[in-house]
């Protein structure tokens, strides 16, 4: 399910799709991969979803704030039947995860649930006699894990095979928690992959390498019976969707979830303004390019373009400068929220 898509369903503009708000107080916070939290809260009495499900997650007295609000998404980690609400996000500086990592037991949050999911939603499809095939990378796991375990804990006679690509097994969450589900459940079959093993400080005898067609279709003998589930980057993602495409999967048998690039299970909640106030910026400096090179065209030479005496000399300095603190504004930007 896309995400801005999800976004709307939960603002203004899809109000008329029925939400469930309740304030939950946390219960207990815990390290589960390196950089990788779970955060543990109540769960109120009449709190339903499905596996897979996202909430909407408000700070209600945050000690500080930015401009991407208060407000995230998050897909849950629990399943159905547990007594608990689980997020697990990947760790950094934002005023949202700064507050939330301070956040003590006890203390509430605002959550907000669609009352009926979607169609297209990011849950287990109902058909068993179709398997279920989950191609997941990092903290993409998070609602596929939701799944898993919802429908072990059912019993559900879906076959489900997931491939877990991870760069080190000390990245990986949920990974022994999925291989007890697997000894568990016959109808699951877990495939988890490293990247990066040679990196690690533990060891690894799993398989090593990327997630690829090879891998797959060594574990699936009918390409096109499966539903197929994708969760990770939106690098990660295309790249899945594409591949599953070249093998001859139709794109109705595909559920893709991409989390965002910047911060993995975060959505960004910039106002509406800020787009607004980069593309006049945007404008203005295409507008003063353009008169340059006008200018440009009529100049009578080079030389005479480059003399410092001339104003066309400042006009193009100027435009330069604005071009260049432009990009290494957003080039900082990128960079911070990449090692969100």
């Amino acid at each position: 399910m896309n995400h801005e898509k999800y976004m709307h369903m939960h603002g203004g503009k899809m109000s008329s799709m029925q939400k469930a708000s309740f304030e939950v107080a946390l219960k207990g916070k815990e390290q589960i991969a390196e950089g990788t939290w779970a955060f543990r809260f109540e769960k109120p009495a009449g709190f339903q979803f499905k596996a897979g499900q996202h909430i909407r997650m408000t700070l209600l007295t945050p000690s500080e704030t930015d401009d991407r609000g208060n407000s995230r998404f998050f897909s849950l980690a629990n399943s159905t039947q547990e007594t608990e609400l689980v997020i697990a996000m990947r760790m950094g500086p934002s005023a949202f995860k700064r507050t939330l990592e301070r956040i003590r037991i006890g203390e509430k949050v605002l959550i907000q649930v669609l009352l009926n999911v979607p169609h297209g939603a990011f849950a287990l499809h109902e058909d068993a006699s179709r398997p279920a095939v989950f191609l997941v990378g990092g903290i993409g796991i998070v609602p596929v894990y939701s799944m898993i375990k919802d429908a072990t804990e059912k019993r559900l006679p879906h076959k489900m095979l997931l491939f877990y690509s991870n760069r080190r097994p000390e990245d990986a969450p949920y990974l022994a928690e999925l291989e007890a589900l697997a000894k568990q459940n016959p109808n699951f079959t877990l495939i988890a992959t490293m990247t990066e093993a040679e990196k690690s400080a533990k060891s690894w005898h799993g398989k090593t390498g990327f997630l690829d067609a090879s891998l797959v279709k060594r574990y699936v003998n009918d390409l096109k019976s499966p539903i197929y589930y994708v969760a990770g980057l939106p690098k990660m993602t295309s790249a899945m969707k594409k591949m599953l495409a070249d093998l001859g999967v139709s794109e109705d048998s595909i559920n893709a979830e991409e989390f965002t690039g910047f911060n993995l299970n975060e959505i960004q909640n910039r106002p509406i303004h800020a787009w607004r106030r980069h593309a006049l910026i945007v404008g203005i400096v295409a507008i003063i390019l353009i008169m340059g090179i006008l200018h440009l065209s009529v100049a009578n030479s080079i030389r005479d373009i480059i003399a410092v005496d001339k104003p066309i000399f400042y006009i193009l300095l100027a435009v330069m400068l604005i071009i260049i603190s432009f990009k290494l504004k957003h080039l900082v930007r990128f960079i911070r929220l990449r090692k969100k």
